[in-house]
């Protein structure tokens, strides 16, 4: 293989690799089955409230 034909095949399948990358990553981010996950992962880092009664 050239230069030429692996610029090329970077040039061509870089962008499509990294755009179907990143749709997956949008599909998963914001899928409703997904919501408790991140409710759970958001409240995670919040100090746990003691109750003194």
């Amino acid at each position: 293989m050239s230069h030429d034909t692996l610029v090329l095949l970077a040039k061509t399948f870089g962008p499509i690799w990294m755009l179907g990358f990143l749709l997956i990553v949008a599909i998963r981010a914001y899928a409703p089955s997904r919501k408790a996950a991140h409710d759970r992962a958001a409240r995670s880092i919040l100090p746990q409230e003691q109750s003194d009664g």
